[in-house]
Formats: structure tokens, C-alpha cells, sequence
């Protein structure tokens, strides 16, 4: 720029350092107010009872430190990684897995199991930060405790929110080939610039015009509006993704999203709904002579009634135990 301004090109400099200035404030405005919006999203403090000195004591959730034992309340969202030590907890673990379906978790027997967070059993008496406890029952009398063992971005919800604030470093093609092709520019202006100087020499051009015209030239061969038009264009589009709510912390993946052309989805949290309820049955009698093929009772939305149209046979009476003992059942409220 220093170079056109000298050169007498001082609108087209101002526009390149307009553009650019403006660019790299709304790059830098846009990740900072995303990191903040996530920030605040993830931030969670809620009113606890604390166990301290044999007394119970009430306090917020920040205060908290791995070794604390907390009273587990109903219905509330956990602040922290814990170890149910005595009760048992209802928990909806959706934020973390996408399953909607509520998971039971009982108490750690010390006497008789060894608790470890590396091993994948642990997990049915560990209650996760950002979870939400359903209901905490009394077992023998004793009420829901729980000992915290891990806060903030040592939790399982913690690490998902440091990968998303602190993303990993990623080298795209896009900028690999970006920076070839300068490169590349920039050897042939070298080039040109080491051919030119000679021939103005005996043409008698004086110092100052031969720098002007040699550094003119690798100006023009390395295109310098290319970093302003890449800044300006993912701007535009990370300004269009949060009027959606979607927040970008990392520019250059804007360029490699706008090149997906398919998306895949799992079916997680849409057969595993949490609202399904049984309509009916539909028995089976046997298979057809012969073959492999099922034959199908009629449908029945009444128990009842299979069992008197099965005449009491064996597989009707095992269906019913079947559908009455199912151990996932539990009473809520």
C-alpha cells in the first residue's frame, strides 16, 4: 500500500485498506461475540446443600470442589461429574448422549465394588454435569448423596464445551492451495523482477523509478485483493448463520461447510422417543405348516381378551408375565 500511494494509486490503496481493516474487526467481533454466546450458554449456577463439619450447609454450585457431598433434590440440573453414594436417581441423559429415554442410577457399594471412571460400568453411579435428575428416592431410609469428583471443564460436559470454545487446530486444502498459488505468483514475480532490473539499467532508468517499477511488478503479479475478498466473503456468511442462531468461533470453517453436499443424521432421539406408549398386541400363534412364515393373532388393545382368544395357552400366559415384569418401569411423581 505504501508502494501505490507512492506510485499515485491512492483510491484503489484506501479501498484495499478499508476492506481489509473492516474485515479482519468483523472476523474478530463475530468470533468473540460467538465464543461469549457459548460461554453463557454453557455457564450453569444453581442453589445446592452441601455436607460440611457433619452439618448441611447452603451454598451455590461454583463454590463446589472435587471431595464435597451434596444432597441430590429433585428435578434439578447437575453442576458437576458425582458418585451416588447412597439413594438412587432418575436421570434424563439427553444433553450428553441424545437418549431420551430416563436411566436409573443406583448407588456405588464401597464394600464390594472399586470405583473407576475409565471403566464403562462405573457410569451407572456417576451423574453427569449438565444432566438432569428426574427424581432422587430414599433406599433404607437414607436420602440421594453424591460426592463430586470432577467441575468445570474436567466434566464430561466440560470437555464438550472446550472442544467447541478451543476447537483443534485443522489445515483446510482451500488455504493450502491459497497460499501454493501466491507462492507460486510470488516466484514468478521474483523472476520477472531479477529479468527486468538489467534491462532498465542500460536503458539509463534512475534508482528511484527502477525500484518503483520492480516493485510494482510483484504488486500485480501476487493479486493483493485476494485476503480481502476471502475476510469479506466468510464475514458475510458467519453474519447470515447467527441471524439462524448458529454461532461460528472458527472462520475458516465457513469455507469447508459451504462444500458438504450431503449431511447424515442418526435416528437418536426419534424411535427412542420417551412419549411412546403401548397401543396394542398383536400375539403369534405359530408358523404356517411348512414354512417359516409367522401366523398373527388378531389385534388386541385389551389383555384380556388375548388370553381368551389364545384359550390360555402357554405363550399367551408367557407374553402377559413378559409385558407385566418389564424391569425398566419405574413410577415417577
Amino acid at each position: 500500500m505504501i508502494l501505490w500511494f507512492w506510485d499515485g494509486y491512492e483510491k484503489y490503496a484506501v479501498c484495499i485498506l478499508v476492506i481489509s481493516l473492516w474485515g479482519i474487526y468483523e472476523n474478530l467481533s463475530e468470533t468473540i461475540s460467538n465464543m461469549s454466546s457459548i460461554r453463557k450458554m454453557a455457564h450453569f449456577v444453581c442453589n445446592i446443600s452441601i455436607m460440611r463439619d457433619g452439618e448441611v450447609k447452603h451454598t451455590t454450585s461454583d463454590e463446589l470442589v472435587p471431595g464435597d457431598v451434596i444432597m441430590v433434590p429433585d428435578n434439578c440440573i447437575m453442576p458437576c461429574d458425582m458418585i451416588l453414594l447412597s439413594g438412587q436417581c432418575i436421570v434424563n441423559e439427553s444433553m450428553l448422549t441424545g437418549e431420551s429415554v430416563p436411566v436409573i442410577k443406583n448407588a456405588v457399594m464401597p464394600i464390594k465394588e472399586i470405583y473407576d471412571p475409565t471403566v464403562d460400568s462405573s457410569s451407572k453411579h456417576t451423574l453427569f454435569s449438565g444432566t438432569k435428575v428426574i427424581q432422587a428416592r430414599q433406599i433404607a431410609g437414607q436420602s440421594a448423596y453424591a460426592l463430586v469428583i470432577r467441575t468445570g471443564f474436567v466434566t464430561t460436559k466440560g470437555s464438550l464445551v472446550r472442544d467447541i470454545l478451543y476447537p483443534r487446530e485443522t489445515k483446510f486444502k482451500f488455504y493450502r492451495d491459497s497460499l501454493v498459488f501466491v507462492g507460486f505468483m510470488a516466484m514468478v514475480a521474483i523472476f520477472g523482477f531479477i529479468g527486468t532490473v538489467p534491462t532498465l539499467i542500460k536503458l539509463g532508468t534512475d534508482t528511484e523509478k527502477l525500484i518503483d517499477k520492480s516493485l510494482d511488478l510483484i504488486t500485480v503479479t501476487v493479486p493483493p485483493a485476494l485476503p480481502a475478498t476471502l475476510t469479506v466473503g466468510v464475514s458475510f456468511a458467519i453474519g447470515r448463520l447467527r441471524k439462524s442462531q448458529i454461532f461460528c468461533i472458527s472462520p475458516p470453517r465457513v469455507n469447508v461447510s459451504g462444500m458438504l453436499k450431503i449431511m447424515v443424521f442418526d435416528k437418536t432421539g426419534t424411535l427412542t422417543e420417551d412419549g411412546l406408549q403401548i397401543l396394542g398386541v398383536r400375539g403369534c400363534k405359530g408358523n404356517v405348516i411348512g414354512g417359516s412364515k409367522p401366523i398373527f393373532s388378531l389385534f388386541f388393545e385389551n389383555i384380556m381378551d388375548l388370553l381368551k382368544s389364545f384359550g390360555g395357552e402357554s405363550r399367551s400366559v408367557l407374553l402377559n408375565e413378559a409385558m407385566a415384569s418389564c424391569h425398566a418401569i419405574t413410577y415417577i411423581g
